[in-house]
């Protein structure tokens, strides 16, 4: 669909204008992007980026609580978030050096400077270091822990291991509303490392789960209803919220949205 004369205008005043370009606003915040960045022209595109997540992700959330955006890279998903509920604290990873550099600036600008902390290592489901995979920094949003062959190329970095057990117990266990997790195809290792704190808050999680990229890590799309099952969940399709009733189903239903909420069972 051809992009609206206000989206046109919008990539333009804060992609290219001089004086202008590099940050926008976007939920009362200056939200700094690498030149060219696929996210800020989905941002201008969809006005809010990828809306039916955020707005899933606001009705979890509860007074006092805290969220792990895991693979926050420049903030879109964080921001309105801190914007929704004003006692919130988020936690954003993002161990890319194209995005965290941009995401450190806009936290420590932002208004949820008290509420929003940036943490640089990767997520697992074990602590140490890894490889971590660079394309341009136009397409960090494919920047991950192994290269997807998405982007034509990439150059590998070392990072930080951890997992999300570690780091909600390194912040007091708090209560976790909601655990937002995109790492192009490292999903199930984030999940599998945070089995102690999901059994204790039993947050609503928020994956992507792309075929592409879980053959690079030799990861088989079922393994998401196993993972569910172990950590008594049910797994329903975005935007619409349909339930997966088996592997085949969600393997289907995986060529029209990569987005699935994981919620607990009563």
């Amino acid at each position: 669909m051809p992009l609206s004369l206000r989206s046109r205008f919008k990539r333009w005043l804060y992609g290219s204008c001089p004086g202008l370009s590099g940050s926008f606003p976007y939920f009362g915040v200056r939200t700094y992007f690498p030149r060219n960045a696929l996210v800020f022209n989905l941002a201008c595109e969809q006005g809010i980026y990828e809306a039916s997540n955020v707005r899933l992700l606001q009705s979890a959330l509860c007074p006092n609580s805290t969220v792990f955006d895991v693979g926050a890279n420049i903030g879109l998903m964080s921001i309105p978030l801190l914007a929704s509920e004003s006692s919130l604290n988020v936690v954003s990873f993002e161990p890319s050096p194209h995005n965290v550099a941009h995401l450190q600036r806009t936290a420590a600008g932002s208004g949820f400077r008290d509420r929003w902390e940036v943490i640089t290592s990767a997520l697992s489901d074990h602590e140490g270091e890894a490889e971590f995979h660079c394309a341009t920094p136009d397409l960090g949003a494919f920047d991950g822990l192994a290269d997807t062959g998405r982007t034509g190329g990439t150059t590998a970095v070392r990072v930080h291991l951890s997992t999300l057990d570690i780091e909600w117990q390194r912040r007091g266990r708090p209560t976790v509303s909601a655990v937002k997790i995109d790492v192009e195809g490292a999903e199930l290792g984030v999940l599998k490392g945070g089995a102690a704190c999901i059994a204790s808050s039993r947050p609503l999680l928020l994956v992507e789960w792309n075929a592409s990229n879980l053959r690079s890590f030799g990861c088989d799309a079922g393994s998401l209803l196993s993972i569910a099952e172990e950590l008594s969940y049910d797994v329903f399709a975005m935007p619409n919220l349909v339930k997966v009733a088996s592997r085949p189903h969600l393997r289907a239903l995986m060529a029209f949205d990569e987005s699935f909420a994981l919620m607990p069972r009563a």
